[in-house]
């Protein structure tokens, strides 16, 4: 009976010990919205996610109380056009940074609930494929 109680310990709690290992080795710097004239329906988020961890993480959503919804694009060029790409989750490699940008990875906020102008913060809610979720407060500015 001891044997299987501690086989079901090391089995329950083997997952905690990896999310624990991986806690706190991704880091935002740098985060800003870009402010959007008047009107508009949707704007954009970039940042620099590094990643000290030993192992590939992904940002698999986000989230804000300022925007009704958030994608992850990525920016591509086509026959000399620019055209934005949808993305499941941004892949951060071990080690590595990944920097989220204009013309590159960007994440998209739309339906905006307020019109957020240059020197506003907007909070944003970032979660990873290994559970951590990481609270960001972007700065608002032009370009």
């Amino acid at each position: 009976m001891k044997r299987i109680l501690g086989l079901l310990a090391i089995i329950l709690f083997c997952p905690l010990l990896v999310t624990s290992s991986l806690a706190g080795d991704i880091t935002v710097t740098d985060p800003w919205v870009r402010e959007a004239p008047p009107g508009a329906k949707a704007t954009a988020a970039y940042m620099t996610i590094s990643n000290t961890s030993s192992r590939t993480v992904q940002l698999d959503s986000a989230a804000s109380a300022d925007f009704g919804m958030i994608e992850m694009h990525r920016t591509e060029m086509h026959d000399g056009m620019a055209h934005m790409k949808k993305q499941t989750g941004i892949r951060i490699e071990a080690g590595k940074n990944v920097q989220l940008k204009p013309g590159d990875f960007h994440l998209m906020l739309m339906q905006p609930h307020r019109s957020l102008k240059a020197g506003d913060q907007c909070a944003l809610q970032l979660r990873f494929d290994n559970g951590e979720s990481i609270a960001v407060q972007a700065l608002v500015r032009k370009q």
